[in-house]
């Protein structure tokens, strides 16, 4: 190749130079990087993204980050932090979650997982809830905390339990709740206002044996699964694996559950409106 003088050499390397700037410019304005979303607890998210080898290697690093203190290194609950909270964290190695839309003693589905990372245990002496995290990143952890228990690996998630439209809310509907929530026996638990206060509250522990304090109803904010009446009939149904709250899915009629939810919902709204007038 003969010998090019230098400022020619110099000319077409700038004349390469300029050619390219456009053409990287038009390239990043094609292929802009994807959105991050960030979806509340109480929207449905879209789809979960394929589990894949790299959506793993982000769910590990978010788990690192954002978990590990708490529910330990192997997902087993004994993080470090983690004991130093009221609600004790889960262990991801029994497959047991109180937050489900499922059965009693089922897996829960992708949509309870992504729910209970966006609102948290309540926040004050349990899990935060992870809204900082995108939906991405809360779709890859959730891939990593199935790697824990071999319960993903042979069983099949069932369909979530029947959650037919909700009836309007009366007085006769919240005053029917009281009498259900009476017969039920509630009370031995939660105390005859809701105030966590039953009998058997001091000796309530989680599956685990660490001791567990029944929800207060006066305090809609604390409640581990959400305070819309959808929300309380749900856990109502499902129960919450893992702690002494049961399914009553099979004690309670459809009826019945709405009334009781509605009952529970007027007994923080109550002690909201007292709080308020003081």
């Amino acid at each position: 190749m003969p010998h090019l003088p230098r400022q020619v050499t110099r000319a077409t390397a700038l004349a390469f130079a300029a050619l390219a700037v456009p053409a990287f410019a038009f390239a990043a304005q094609a292929a802009p990087a994807p959105a991050r979303s960030f979806t509340p607890w109480d929207k449905a998210p879209g789809m979960p993204p394929p589990v894949t080898p790299e959506l793993l290697e982000i769910g590990g690093r978010v788990f690192r980050g954002a978990c590990l203190g708490c529910h330990g290194e192997k997902g087993n609950g004994e993080g470090r932090e983690g004991k130093l909270l009221q609600i004790p964290p889960r262990d991801f190695t029994q497959g047991a979650f109180i937050s489900r839309s499922t059965p009693s003693g089922s897996l829960p589905l992708d949509t309870d997982l992504f729910r209970s990372i966006r609102h948290g245990f309540k926040p004050a002496i349990g899990m935060p809830a992870f809204n900082f995290l995108s939906d991405r990143e809360v779709w890859a952890v959730i891939a990593h905390l199935k790697t824990f228990s071999e319960r993903w690996k042979t069983e099949q998630v069932p369909p979530p339990v029947e959650a037919p439209p909700a009836p309007p809310r009366t007085a006769a509907a919240v005053k029917a709740g009281a009498e259900v929530y009476k017969a039920t026996g509630c009370a031995f638990c939660h105390g005859e206002k809701g105030l966590a206060d039953g009998s058997s509250a001091p000796s309530l522990t989680y599956d685990s044996g660490k001791p567990v304090v029944p929800a207060n109803f006066t305090k809609l904010a604390d409640f581990k699964c959400g305070n819309r009446p959808e929300d309380i009939f749900r856990t109502i149904t499902a129960g919450m694996d893992g702690t002494p709250m049961p399914t009553f899915a099979e004690a309670l009629t459809i009826e019945q559950r709405w009334q009781i939810a509605y009952f529970i919902q007027s007994l923080g709204e109550g002690a909201a409106q007292v709080a308020i007038n003081r």
